[in-house]
């Protein structure tokens, strides 16, 4: 393994062929039945499509289809990929993100370029019939935004004919970049983000620890409080979504360093199971803010 802290720059990529039991070579005549989707969540909106994104590179595979639709991010500065290969760490940068999507806004790819040194797209796609979550890596403070985002599992990843399994993670260098990347995938509007110490539920226990709390805000108003529940219980590891509109009441803490209580209403299973959600912000102006928010929208 490379010693730590030592990379791969884009000279060093692509390794040859034979370095990997992993990969395959694929050429894009390459005949595979196209992935099949379930129904995505009600609040995630159509992508425009764009005229040079349909049948114009040569590298598309027959599971793109005309009916995909593609949103390009240009970013505000460049986004470095980072993966292990080979037992070689990568990082390779790129200046802007095509995000593909399917008839039914179910996400199928990342596609990256604009790198220095790539001549080909690096694309990162998604077979998982559920949308994935980018799940940022560190809690977020008020002056110390997260810019780590990764997809907790491994993908399959395309750079020009050699296709391999890794997990990446995409490091932003600007914090809207990163913000847009979330809400693109999304499909819904980030209104709040916060870290968290800890959530605790009255009928579960420890839900997280050292997580991130946002809020998401879908075309049709609805809106969802969204975490990611990595507590030690036997049961996966998961996102845990909470509609506002399930929110009956909240206690507010009060005091700097206490936890806001939320009341939640049994609409769900979950939301049965848990009762109340405890909440301990990092910062005590995000405890007031989402006090605010929750004043507004659940009174």
């Amino acid at each position: 393994m490379s010693p730590p802290g030592s990379h791969f720059d884009a000279e060093d990529w692509p390794l040859p062929l034979s370095v990997s039991r992993r990969e395959s070579t694929v050429s894009s005549s390459t005949n595979s039945s196209t992935p099949s989707f379930g129904t995505s969540p009600p609040f995630l909106p159509p992508l425009s499509r764009t005229a040079s994104s349909i049948g114009s590179r040569s590298r598309q595979a027959s599971c793109f289809s005309l009916y995909d639709d593609i949103c390009r991010l240009p970013l505000n500065n460049s986004v470095t990929i980072s993966f292990v290969r080979s037992n070689k760490l990568f990082k390779l940068r790129y200046t802007y993100i095509d995000i593909r999507k399917d008839a039914t806004g179910s996400l199928k790819s990342l596609e990256l370029g604009g790198g220095p040194g790539q001549q080909t797209p690096l694309v990162h796609t998604f077979n998982d019939t559920k949308l994935p979550v980018p799940h940022l890596e560190h809690p977020k403070l008020p002056n110390e935004p997260s810019l780590r985002i990764s997809f907790m599992d491994e993908q399959t990843v395309q750079s020009a004919q050699t296709v391999f399994l890794a997990q990446i993670s995409y490091t932003f260098e600007d914090w809207k970049d990163c913000v847009q990347f979330q809400e693109l995938i999304l499909g819904s509007r980030l209104v709040f983000i916060a870290g968290i110490a800890e959530a605790k539920s009255k009928g579960r226990g420890e839900e997280c620890i050292s997580q991130n709390l946002r809020i998401l805000r879908g075309h049709n108003g609805k809106q969802v409080i969204l975490f990611f529940a990595n507590s030690q219980r036997k049961e996966l590891k998961r996102y845990v979504s909470i509609p506002v509109t399930c929110i009956d009441s909240f206690n507010p803490g009060k005091k700097a360093g206490k936890p806001v209580v939320l009341q939640l209403q049994p609409n769900f299973d979950i939301l049965s199971q848990m009762k109340t959600l405890s909440i301990q912000f990092l910062d005590d102006s995000d405890r007031k803010e989402f006090c605010r928010f929750l004043t507004e929208h659940t009174t």
